[in-house]
C-alpha cells in the first residue's frame, strides 16, 4: 500500500525470546503481511493485512483501524513507551516486515523515538532490506531451511541480505529454526552460508515447538547433533528455545 499507509497486526511491550538479545524488554510493532507460508509459522494470523491492529499497554488492550500513516505508527509507539519504560530497543517484527519496506522506511526515517531498532526478517528481500537499513541497529535473520518451512530455497537471498547488513557495519545474528525433520544438509549449507557471509555473527538453532503449546517438536539427540554438524562450518553455534514461548508471554 505504498510508502503512505501501512498495515500493522500487533503492537505491545514484551521480553525478546530469541537470539542474543533474548530476556530483553522490548517494544514490537509487527507488521502483517507476508511472502511466505513456512509450515511452523506460530503468527498465522499476521500473514496477511488485517483490518485492525491490536494494541496492548499497561491500561489493557485497545484495536485501532488500518492502515496507519507513518505519523499515526509513530504516535502510537512513542506513546506506549512511555508508559512501559525500562525499553531496551523497538523490535519490528511480522509476518514479513519488509513486505511493507516502504511504509517501514518512511516510518523509521521520521520517528521521534530515540530507542535503537531490531529488525526481524527472513532474509530474502536484499533490495528492501537496503531500504530500511539506514536507521535500523540490529538485524535478527532467519536461515529458512526448506525442509521444514515446505518452502523452496532462499540461499542465495539469505547471503545477499547477510551481506548487505555486514557491510552496512549492523549488528548482525541468525537463527535456524529446527525439528525432528529438518535435513542434515540444509544445515550443513545454512552454516557454511553464516560463516561466510557473516563470520561474526552468532547462529543460534531454535528448536520449534507445538502449535498451541511450548512442547518442542525436537529431541535432544537431534539437537546434538545437529549442533555438531553446523559448528564444523561456523564457530558460534548456539541452542536456544524461543524464552517467550516457554514464558508463556506474548
Amino acid at each position: 500500500m505504498g510508502a503512505e499507509a501501512g498495515n500493522v497486526s500487533e503492537i505491545f511491550v514484551s521480553f525478546q525470546g530469541e537470539g542474543v538479545h533474548a530476556g530483553r524488554r522490548q517494544l514490537f510493532v509487527r507488521l502483517a503481511g507476508c511472502p511466505l507460508r513456512c509450515r511452523y509459522c506460530d503468527t498465522p494470523e499476521s500473514l496477511v493485512p488485517v483490518a485492525a491492529c491490536r494494541v496492548v499497554g499497561p491500561d489493557g488492550e485497545e484495536r485501532r483501524e488500518n492502515p496507519f500513516s507513518p505519523a499515526a505508527l509513530d504516535a502510537t509507539v512513542s506513546a506506549l513507551a512511555g508508559l512501559a519504560p525500562p525499553l531496551h530497543a523497538i523490535a519490528v517484527t511480522g509476518g514479513e516486515p519488509l513486505a511493507q519496506a516502504g511504509f517501514l522506511a518512511g516510518w523509521l526515517s521520521t520517528r521521534t523515538t530515540e530507542l535503537p531498532v531490531l529488525l526481524e526478517t527472513a532474509g530474502i528481500l536484499p533490495a528492501r532490506l537496503r531500504q530500511v537499513l539506514p536507521w535500523v541497529a540490529i538485524v535478527s535473520f532467519d536461515v529458512k531451511c526448506p525442509s521444514n518451512t515446505g518452502e523452496r530455497a532462499r540461499w542465495e537471498e539469505h547471503e545477499a541480505c547477510l551481506t548487505v547488513a555486514v557491510a552496512a557495519g549492523r549488528e548482525v545474528y541468525v537463527k535456524m529454526p529446527v525439528d525432528e525433520g529438518t535435513a542434515d544438509e540444509d544445515v550443513a549449507r545454512g552454516a557454511q552460508l553464516v560463516a561466510a557471509a557473516a563470520p561474526a555473527a552468532p547462529l543460534f538453532l531454535t528448536p520449534l515447538t507445538e502449535p498451541t503449546s511450548p512442547r518442542l517438536t525436537v529431541g535432544s539427540a537431534t539437537l546434538e547433533r545437529l549442533h555438531a554438524l553446523a559448528s564444523r562450518f561456523h564457530p558460534d553455534v548456539r541452542v536456544l528455545p524461543q524464552l517467550h514461548k516457554v514464558l508463556g508471554i506474548l
